[in-house]
């Protein structure tokens, strides 16, 4: 779960880019048939946005919960852009209400899950209180383009997508600069140093580009990354 966090946060804080009119303040989240309910604790900056996350697990269908949310969105009197014009970055469906009186956008994210529940991730983006983002300290490929950022607790990730390469293009790169760096590469596309571990994530859309994700976090120092040794 907490690897997750950081993708959906950059995509909540995306979503909440766009044309936004009215709202009001206080709201709850509501979905049918719940049965569990996991509380990301704090918040997570998400290029520059605070958002809040939660993620509940509902034995209810998909198309009643995305209706569920679209009629509470509207019941407090949420901007709701029409189905065909809500931004849809996943295959996972998602929808998205927006506030200007105090600037949030909502969003929730329906996952289907093996055994017939549904994961509906939701987000808080307060775009109000945004600032420029914290740099994770992390190479962007020559070429990438889209580059996104989170922080949370103790974590960056950047994620970003380039063209006209091959995923061993982009992890010949990693694998080069990140030797420099004094990394060393302890399990395929994982790095540490004496004190940090980066973790590289690719895939390949279906528009043929490579999507590039890289999470940076603290590690406990081994006795074989000691520096000198």
């Amino acid at each position: 779960m907490k690897r997750g966090i950081g993708r959906w946060a950059l995509l909540l804080a995306l979503v909440g880019a766009v044309p936004a009119w009215a709202q009001r303040a206080n709201f709850t989240w509501d979905i049918p048939k719940t049965v569990s309910v996991v509380d990301v604790p704090g918040q997570v900056d998400a290029n520059g946005v605070p958002v809040k996350l939660l993620a509940v697990r509902s034995k209810e269908k998909p198309q009643v919960i995305l209706q569920s949310v679209v009629d509470r969105f509207q019941s407090w009197g949420f901007s709701v852009q029409e189905a065909y014009k809500q931004p849809q970055l996943l295959r996972e469906p998602m929808v998205t209400g927006l506030d200007t009186r105090n600037f949030i956008s909502y969003t929730a994210i329906l996952q289907v899950n093996p055994d017939g529940t549904t994961t509906v991730f939701l987000g808080q983006a307060n775009l109000g209180a945004a600032k420029a983002p914290q740099p994770a300290g992390l190479p962007v490929f020559p070429g990438g383009s889209g580059v996104l950022t989170a922080q949370t607790e103790g974590s960056h990730t950047v994620s970003y997508s380039v063209a006209g390469k091959t995923t061993a293009d982009v992890e010949a790169f990693y694998r080069e600069v990140l030797t420099k760096a004094g990394f060393k590469e302890i399990q395929p596309r994982v790095f540490k140093s004496p004190t940090e571990e980066v973790a590289l994530n690719l895939a390949v859309t279906k528009e043929g580009q490579v999507a590039v994700r890289l999470v940076r976090r603290a590690a406990a120092p081994d006795d074989d990354m000691r520096p000198g040794e």
